[in-house]
């Protein structure tokens, strides 16, 4: 283990896991805000997507993996692609709520000092749905590390995930343990980067808990 770390292997297999993780939490990231956007903020778009994403949801990723390597082989693709699955539906679930639930005092003060519908969007419905924003953001953060431990079992030759693969084959528990500690240090690390976020975006709440 010391040697990996000595010779910058194990820095390698990090930033490949970090890669992962951080390229199909973005894209899943922006799939869902998109689709909420979307949804939330329209009732013709709500019926034509809210229903195929519910369908999406129900389906289980793990189930996805042998329709994936069918269609997409076992390149990088398909594990992004099953982070991506896991990932949107949070960000798309919390947003869409924090949409549909904002205050409805707010919008009749809207309309009321005449905002058009795209300042009302952006003034009120945006910064009251930040709230579920983030709590969505912080359930797929810890998603994306879950489906990272499993795609990473599936035909690898670097990550963290192949490291703790290769060292149950020769039983080397220490290297096991080492890539479990990696695993929540690194989403310790990021969900505390998106804490300092959500401190710095819901600074004007009054009811925002600062210490």
């Amino acid at each position: 283990l010391w040697s990996m770390i000595v010779s910058g292997e194990l820095a390698v297999h990090l930033w490949v896991s970090l890669q992962r993780a951080l390229l199909g939490l973005s894209i899943g990231v922006s799939i869902g805000v998109v689709a909420a956007l979307i949804t939330g903020l329209s009732r013709r778009g709500e019926i034509a997507l809210d229903s195929p994403m519910q369908m999406l949801r129900t389906i289980p990723s793990l189930a996805l993996v042998p329709l994936f390597i069918l269609w997409f082989g076992i390149g990088e693709f398909t594990k992004v692609a099953l982070i991506v699955m896991g990932t949107t539906f949070p960000v798309y679930l919390n947003l869409f709520s924090g949409i549909r639930n904002i205050d409805p005092k707010l919008i009749e003060a809207a309309n009321t000092l005449g905002l058009s519908r795209r300042e009302l969007i952006w003034h009120v419905i945006l910064p009251g749905s930040l709230p579920s924003f983030f709590v969505g953001l912080r359930y797929s953060l810890g998603i994306s590390w879950l489906a990272l431990v499993f795609v990473e079992q599936i035909n690898t030759t670097a990550g963290i995930g192949f490291l703790a693969s290769d060292a149950r084959d020769f039983m080397r528990t220490d290297v096991i343990v080492i890539c479990l500690l990696i695993y929540s240090v690194l989403g310790l690390v990021i969900d505390g980067i998106i804490r300092t976020l959500e401190r710095y975006a819901l600074a004007w709440r009054p009811t925002f808990v600062r210490n």
